[in-house]
């Protein structure tokens, strides 16, 4: 489905490069995302990131180079999510537009307890961003959900102050609506500039993670 403020795409990669992935995910090197940095506050809980992979400009050769190994082609499973957003281009193009020139991505696992707080991207490095769904299974009933606020003729900053962030909130409160996409395994989402922001995962997951794989549209 889509709509102005974001595309959803089921079934995105084929079972064996969707298993890859997961396979991945049980092995690769994590570490706990700061919350000094980005979006995340105090009471996100502590989420792991990997390491991040980054495309050459559309222009460039892709050739692998066992030198860099976050650049694209990684050789890694985390490919197969990237080639895929440069093959269907076409069906998210009106969120993110052309003024692109390279993508990143990133793993991402939120153990039950994290989330991250309502924020927007900085249209000015990003023209969208991307939320693939790794894990296997998922339960309605375990959270995790990408929330998605109504946009407005309102210039909302990108983020609201680490610890005084009522100003934020009543913007926020003042929309009052928006939507929710559920964490479906092997599910992506392009998302614009709206505001948006990840519910915590419930400890009705026990050692259930939400997984995915989540990058930028890097503009010129």
């Amino acid at each position: 489905m889509s709509n102005p403020s974001f595309t959803v795409i089921d079934d995105f990669l084929n079972e064996e490069d969707w298993g890859a992935l997961w396979t991945e995910f049980q092995f690769m090197e994590l570490h706990p995302v700061t919350r000094t940095v980005g979006a995340w506050k105090l009471d996100d809980g502590a989420p792991l990131g990997g390491h991040e992979i980054i495309t050459p400009p559309k222009d460039q050769e892709l050739v692998h180079d066992p030198k860099n190994p976050q650049v694209y082609p990684s050789n890694t499973a985390v490919d197969a999510v990237i080639t895929n957003l440069f093959a269907e281009s076409e069906i998210y193009a009106p969120i993110v537009g052309e003024q692109w020139s390279r993508i990143s991505a990133r793993a991402y696992v939120y153990p039950h307890d994290t989330g991250l707080s309502w924020h927007r991207d900085d249209s000015e490095l990003y023209s969208g961003a991307f939320i693939y769904y790794a894990h296997p299974h998922w339960n309605a009933h375990w959270g995790g959900e990408l929330m998605v606020a109504d946009e407005t003729d309102e210039d909302l900053g990108i983020m609201a102050h680490r610890f005084e962030n009522e100003a934020y909130s009543e913007s926020l409160l003042e929309r009052g609506m928006g939507r929710f996409i559920m964490p479906k395994p092997n599910r992506l989402v392009i998302i614009g500039g709206a505001p948006h922001a990840v519910a915590p995962v419930s400890t009705a997951a026990g050692q259930n993670v939400r997984a995915s794989v989540t990058g930028f549209f890097l503009r010129d």
